[in-house]
């Protein structure tokens, strides 16, 4: 009788954490928050400033003209004729896109920019902010998509679906 080799059991790979003795949770916890204030008033006096460079074109798509384009903001160092202060560049550089007040304008500007490319009044906007340190002080890129209308009355939409509809007027029965 031939007898055949013996199996070799081969270890599977664990996956997850595996099994670990449940502990009780902490009874008090630390962590350090560190928090900001800015006002409206100076992320105003840095963006008037700044120098702005904006490219884009309208591309005819399948759900109508879209405007791609993109914004460069730079917020300019004192030493290079700006208002941010050169001690403090690494610090707006940190909260140009954290901070509410600074991103609105960032996006604002864009948006401006972007309505004057387009070639026609713009919708609704999607934009993406890049913030990073550039050798003249901060600079803000700005990536902007935004669907444009072929004229001025048709910039109501609703949940991307379209131009709202006027409501008809019904005639009077009776």
């Amino acid at each position: 009788m031939k007898s055949s080799p013996p199996r070799v059991q081969r270890k599977r790979p664990r996956r997850g954490p595996g099994i670990t003795k449940a502990r009780g949770q902490r009874l008090v916890e630390k962590r350090s928050v560190e928090l900001y204030r800015s006002t409206d008033y100076r992320w105003r006096e840095l963006f008037e400033s700044a120098d702005v460079i904006s490219e884009g074109a309208t591309r005819l798509e399948t759900e109508g003209p879209i405007y791609y384009g993109s914004t460069s903001i730079i917020l300019l160092m004192r030493s290079r004729g700006g208002s941010v202060d050169d001690a403090e560049l690494d610090e707006v550089s940190r909260l140009v896109g954290n901070d509410p007040h600074a991103r609105t304008r960032a996006v604002r500007i864009a948006c401006l920019e972007a309505q004057l490319r387009a070639g026609g009044p713009i919708g609704r906007v999607r934009a993406e902010l890049f913030v990073r340190q550039h050798s003249n002080g901060v600079r803000i890129d700005v990536e902007v998509e935004a669907h444009v209308f072929d004229n001025p009355e048709q910039t109501d939409f609703s949940a991307n679906r379209g131009p709202a509809r006027t409501p008809r007027k019904r005639k009077a029965t009776g």
